[in-house]
């Protein structure tokens, strides 16, 4: 069994994931229908993009309709830029619901219906108690193999006697996949149900008539067929605390006593990143004393760890975006995008922002930092305000005499948005693949682009 118990799973809300997974279309937002629903799980055999923009919204107090984009805004948008705008609109969403739910809650005031839910339920106005979510995908789920389901089962089983499709909402479970292939984010996401089920019932053998009884053989004959070993496959919390887990102790520089023994902290404009990209290492150097160094050391040996296997740990590609950022600034050419959108954002601007939370926790430890390591900035660009950060350290890439700003590596390139000029006319004209280091394989934000 997993070292996590059944408190783990529920906290990191696993058993609702579960739950939907289990679950029909219909019975979203029904929770108790849902919790019976978890003895009809069959394992995850494809994985979907979240449902497309635009986002209706009726609002009954003005009787507008509105699109989160517009049909227009959404057509014309540019595909290398459609996931950024997928993510904002969601955003404004939001806010938009929050200023309506409590326009719905002053209407009830002012007609005197705030504690009558009857007259509320009358008066055609209703609030949106459902948002939308960065974190949602869908599930295409394997077929029931064991008779769980028959033509005189409830109707909302029918449709599901061929495969299953299923709407989910986790931002482990979403932070988890995002960056690996579907071959292997699925086998993550059905040992985390498995171990779950295990968690619940407490690992014993489990009889017809027990709820996760047809679940647990699907599951095992998903793993035979597959030919998976359930036991070499991380759940998500597993998979999670390998990625995000932070150093336990500040680093020793040499020359400068250690700083996890000094009595006070230091400040982040003391200390320059240097990342030696070839070396896969990272050397931290406290300015103002040459001979203040680190050292050159592996990633790995400063608690960074590979997202996958042996591609650049996430929060170090943040790092190096940044340091080639601040170098495109002060030599690239006018005319080249040099937006923090356009550089920095790995998947999405909320992934992102979770990667740099991560990251400047990670350095806090590190180098003994108790002051914020990034500076939040705002600029409007169109009658648009935009935020953005600003590293309070140095950074720099060790290059060597032949590469330049100019030069991303095929690694720091998969999977990216940047404004580049490679990067953008590989989009533009088809010829973003393998060989150009920029391609999609699994799920992936990229999956929003209009085909």
């Amino acid at each position: 069994m997993s070292d996590y118990k059944l408190s783990d799973y529920k906290e990191a809300g696993i058993h609702q994931f579960v739950r939907d997974l289990s679950s029909p279309m219909q019975d979203e937002y029904d929770k108790n229908a849902q919790k019976e629903n978890v003895a009809y799980f069959t394992p995850v055999q494809y994985l979907q993009p979240p449902l497309i923009c635009p986002f209706p919204f009726n609002d009954k107090i003005t009787g507008k309709n509105l699109d989160f984009p517009s049909k227009e805004e959404w057509l014309e948008c540019p595909n290398h830029k459609k996931t950024a705008l997928y993510h904002r609109e969601i955003d404004d969403f939001e806010s938009y619901r929050a200023d309506y739910n409590n326009r719905v809650d002053e209407y009830f005031k002012e007609k005197k219906i705030d504690k009558d839910i009857l007259a509320q339920a009358e008066s055609g106005i209703w609030k949106y108690e459902n948002g939308l979510s960065h974190f949602a995908f869908m599930t295409i789920n394997h077929r029931f193999h064991f008779n769980q389901v028959s033509k005189n089962s409830a109707n909302k089983w029918q449709t599901d006697l061929g495969l299953h499709w299923r709407k989910v909402d986790n931002e482990l479970v979403y932070n988890a996949i995002v960056d690996i292939p579907d071959e292997a984010a699925i086998p993550m996401i059905n040992k985390t149900v498995y171990d779950y089920i295990r968690a619940v019932t407490g690992g014993r053998d489990l009889q017809e008539g027990d709820l996760y009884y047809f679940s647990m053989r699907e599951l095992l004959r998903w793993a035979e067929a597959e030919s998976i070993d359930l036991k070499a496959v991380p759940n998500v919390l597993e998979a999670e605390k390998d990625r995000t887990e932070l150093p336990a102790k500040a680093i020793k520089v040499k020359g400068l006593r250690e700083i996890s023994g000094s009595k006070h902290p230091t400040k982040p404009r003391q200390w320059t990143i240097v990342h030696h990209m070839d070396k896969h290492s990272l050397e931290f150097k406290y300015n103002f004393r040459d001979k203040y160094t680190s050292g050159i050391h592996k990633y790995s040996e400063f608690g960074f760890h590979y997202h996958k296997a042996k591609e650049m740990p996430r929060r170090v590609e943040l790092l190096e975006r940044y340091a080639v950022w601040e170098e495109m600034r002060k030599e690239a050419p006018k005319g080249l995008s040099l937006s923090w959108e356009d550089c920095i954002i790995i998947k999405n601007r909320h992934y992102t922002m979770k990667i740099q939370r991560e990251l400047e926790a990670h350095l806090k430890v590190l180098l003994k930092i108790e002051d914020d390591m990034f500076a939040k900035q705002e600029e409007n660009i169109g009658g648009r305000k935009f935020t953005y950060y600003e590293p309070l350290f140095y950074i720099e890439t060790a290059h060597s005499p032949k590469e330049s700003f100019k030069r991303y590596t095929k690694q720091s390139q998969k999977k990216s948005r940047s404004g580049i000029d490679d990067w953008v006319r590989a989009q533009q004209t088809g010829g973003a693949g393998i060989e150009s280091g920029v391609f999609h394989g699994g799920l992936d934000d990229s999956d929003l682009i209009d085909q």
